[in-house]
């Protein structure tokens, strides 16, 4: 299987409940076409999965036009330079942004109106954004912004503002956000 179709995959089983994996293959192709047939957010990080396939073979224009046309359909405006792992799942679509050099590492869990971006430069023409670990959880309109790392396990409240590096596993909220 190709590293696309494996990604797509684990971006549909983070999607599906757990009891359709138990299925084999036929019932959770099955699941998972009704899945990209009528889950936008589905839609979107497929759509996302595409468009950094292109954009890496030099077709950043082709991936450009995916991401409007992903961004009128399901709401959410995912960059195709971003480097995004396994497992994504969008719980909600609708106002999600992820900029380019943003990283997000496997099963990373966001809600509506959660933004990742805002590259700042870091010296001899590099610009850095947020580096986000595996398994984080970031709450409805959280906002991540500059050169920042999230690490593994942790969770951002919804409407936190996040300004700074959070440990594995913390949780944060508030404006600015922490600890709690």
């Amino acid at each position: 299987m190709s590293s696309l179709l494996r990604l797509v995959r684990a971006d549909i089983e983070a999607s599906t409940h757990p009891n359709f994996r138990l299925y084999g293959d036929a019932v959770f192709w099955r699941r998972a076409l009704g899945k990209l047939a009528l889950s936008p957010n589905v839609r979107a990080v497929v759509t996302f999965r595409i468009a950094h396939a292109l954009a890496e073979r030099g077709l950043l224009p082709v991936a450009l036009w995916l991401r409007a046309r992903a961004l009128r359909r399901s709401g959410a405006e995912l960059h195709p330079a971003a480097t995004i792992g396994p497992g994504l799942l969008l719980v909600h679509s609708a106002g999600v942004v992820i900029g380019p050099e943003v990283v997000i590492g496997a099963r990373a869990r966001i809600h509506q109106g959660v933004t990742l971006g805002e590259p700042v430069p870091v010296g001899d023409g590099r610009w850095a954004a947020p580096r986000v670990g595996d398994d984080v959880v970031l709450g409805a309109h959280a906002v991540l912004l500059g050169d920042i790392t999230v690490g593994d396990g942790a969770r951002v409240g919804a409407n936190a503002v996040v300004t700074r590096d959070v440990p594995a596993g913390a949780t944060v909220a508030g404006v600015p956000a922490r600890p709690i």
